[in-house]
């Protein structure tokens, strides 16, 4: 019942916030700067609010490995069926494969509902996605499409993502983690204060953003991009509940958070590398919409596995 009553309290959050929008009180503008605001305050702040005492175990590194695995996986279905289309949609198909958005829908989602040590493994999930979203997607998209734009090198992915507030915190939470450090209680006070405001800025953007406008030419080249992704992330959080070597919380939790949408980034990074904007954003609305769906009942219906 208490899962019932907080995923009712965020669904009424994000759809306030579409609400909102189109009664004229906020736009793409108030979206985009309440986006910042996320992902480089509250966001950072949530994640070191959840990971705060958190040991590095054997249980986040098994979390790791599985999303390596997911995202090439992702990565090589994307090339794979993609192969006879045009370098524009091959490049969409890629870069909209693999990436999630935990930052403003899975955490903001999660964060209240789960336990540190689960939560702890989200950020896990999230950290090993960013890799991919930064790195490979962009590469290989640039590659199929036969751009000669742009080259993309170690260095410049780690400068790309060492500009990101959250992956900092990443790194910094675990080196603190390896070498035993605990952070001061001021910091930790300041992050619990950021971060209490993540879940609802979080669904409130989610829901400004929300928007559908189906391009009919390109119905057949969204719904195979959607049904390759979920059809992949479920057999995936099929083996996390039954399967993954991980506390049972732990293992529904990763369930849950592999059904999350396709990250708003890759409708930006679709753009920067030439593919259709029009599409991009509906792959990530449509992605918003079923992945509602599915987390919901999850989060509701889905029992503790048996470990």
């Amino acid at each position: 019942m208490e899962m019932l009553e907080n995923s009712a309290v965020y669904l009424f959050v994000l759809f306030g916030g579409y609400v909102l929008k189109r009664l004229g009180v906020f736009d793409a503008d108030d979206a985009r700067t309440l986006s910042k605001i996320i992902m480089k305050i509250t966001l950072p702040a949530a994640i070191l609010k959840g990971f705060a005492g958190v040991d590095l175990t054997v249980y986040l590194v098994r979390i790791a490995v599985m999303t390596v695995v997911l995202n090439a996986a992702l990565l090589g279905a994307g090339v794979l069926f993609s192969r006879r289309r045009s370098s524009g949609e091959r490049g969409l198909c890629v870069l909209n494969s693999n990436t999630f958005n935990c930052g403003n829908f899975a955490m903001p989602f999660l964060s209240n509902v789960v336990s540190a040590e689960s939560f702890a493994g989200v950020c896990m999930f999230d950290m090993a996605n960013a890799v991919f979203t930064f790195g490979p997607n962009m590469a290989l998209a640039q590659k199929v499409m036969g751009s000669a734009d742009g080259k993309i090198t170690v260095k410049s992915v780690l400068r790309r993502m060492f500009r990101e507030p959250t992956w900092v915190v990443y790194c910094v939470l675990i080196v603190t983690m390896l070498l035993n450090i605990s952070m001061p209680d001021f910091v930790l006070q300041v992050a619990n204060l950021a971060g209490n405001a993540n879940s609802f800025l979080g669904m409130l953007c989610i829901g400004i953003l929300f928007e559908i406008h189906l391009p009919k030419n390109d119905v057949g080249l969204i719904a195979g991009i959607l049904a390759r992704r979920y059809f992949i992330c479920g057999l995936f959080a099929c083996y996390a509940y039954f399967f993954l070597p991980v506390p049972a919380e732990m293992a529904r939790t990763t369930a849950i958070v592999l059904m999350a949408p396709i990250a708003n980034c890759a409708a930006i990074i679709s753009v920067e590398n030439g593919c259709d904007g029009t599409a991009a954003a509906v792959v990530n609305s449509m992605s918003m919409v079923i992945s509602i769906v599915c987390m919901v009942l999850m989060l509701v219906l889905l029992p503790m596995p048996i470990r």
